[in-house]
C-alpha cells in the first residue's frame, strides 16, 4: 500500500501586503478676536453663587502669569491679554477663588513658544519654599508662610496642560484659617493660553486632592468653551 501525502500548492501567489495609510496630523486651531471673546468662562459657569470681582492677584494686576509663592511671570510676545476673578461669596472655611489669564496670540507658532518659556519657570518652582512676609500695597500684607509645591504635564481635550499643586501654611496665631490649598493650571492649543489659579481653604494635614478635582471641574468647563 502507498500512502500519498498532499499539501498546498506552491503555485499560489499570497495576497500583497497592504499599504500603510499615513493621516497627516491635524493643524492646531486658531482663534479668532470673536471667539476669544465669547470663550470665556460666565460667573454661574464657575459654580453656584459665583461673582466677578476686581482682580486681586498681584500677578494678574500686572497682567503676569500667577506662579508658585504667589509669583508671576511675564508671557513672552504681545498676545492679547484678558484677566479676571471671581469668588463664590462665602467667607472662612467655605471660601473659595478663582482667577485666570487668557492670552490671544496672531500666530500659534508665537504661543507654543510662549508656552514652552512658562513651562521653564514652572519646572523651576521650589518643592518646599519659606515665603517671608511682602507688603504689596500701603494696606495689604502678604504674610509669611511655607509652601510645598509639585507639578505633572499631560494632554486635556487636545491641550498641552501643565498643573502646580501648592499647599501654603500660615502661622496659627497669624489666621484662623492657616492652609490654603491652590491649584495652577496652564494650558495650550493653538494660538491661545489659559492660565489659571483656584484656591480654597483646608484644614492642616488634609489632602489636596478635593481641591485639584474641584480645580478640574472648573478648567474642563473652560476648555470646553473654546471647542
Amino acid at each position: 500500500m502507498s500512502l500519498t501525502v498532499t499539501g498546498c500548492s506552491g503555485d499560489e501567489t499570497p495576497p500583497p501586503p497592504k499599504k500603510a495609510v499615513s493621516v497627516p496630523p491635524s493643524s492646531p486651531p486658531s482663534y479668532s478676536p470673536d471667539q476669544y471673546s465669547s470663550s470665556f468662562l460666565a460667573a454661574k459657569e464657575i459654580g453656584k453663587a459665583f461673582q466677578e470681582l476686581p482682580v486681586a492677584v498681584e500677578a494678574l494686576k500686572e497682567r503676569q502669569v500667577p506662579l508658585c509663592s504667589l509669583s508671576g511671570g511675564n508671557l513672552e510676545g504681545k498676545p492679547t491679554i484678558t484677566t479676571r476673578q471671581y469668588s463664590n461669596k462665602k467667607q472662612g472655611a467655605d471660601e473659595i477663588k478663582y482667577a485666570q489669564l487668557l492670552a490671544r496670540y496672531d500666530d500659534g507658532n508665537a504661543a507654543k513658544d510662549a508656552f514652552q518659556a512658562l513651562r521653564s519657570k514652572i519646572e523651576a518652582c521650589p518643592a518646599k519654599r519659606s515665603v517671608p512676609a511682602k507688603r504689596v500695597r500701603k494696606n495689604v500684607l502678604l504674610l509669611a508662610h511655607e509652601d510645598t509645591w509639585k507639578s505633572a504635564e499631560n494632554n486635556t481635550g487636545g491641550w498641552t496642560h501643565l498643573r502646580g499643586v501648592e499647599e501654603q501654611t500660615y502661622a496659627a496665631t497669624a489666621t484662623k484659617f492657616n492652609v490654603l490649598h491652590f491649584v495652577y493650571d496652564y494650558a495650550l492649543r493653538g494660538n491661545i493660553i489659559i492660565a489659571t489659579v483656584y484656591w480654597e481653604r483646608a484644614e492642616p494635614k488634609t489632602s489636596t486632592d478635593p481641591a485639584a478635582r474641584r480645580a478640574t471641574e472648573v478648567l474642563t468647563k473652560q476648555l470646553q468653551k473654546f471647542g
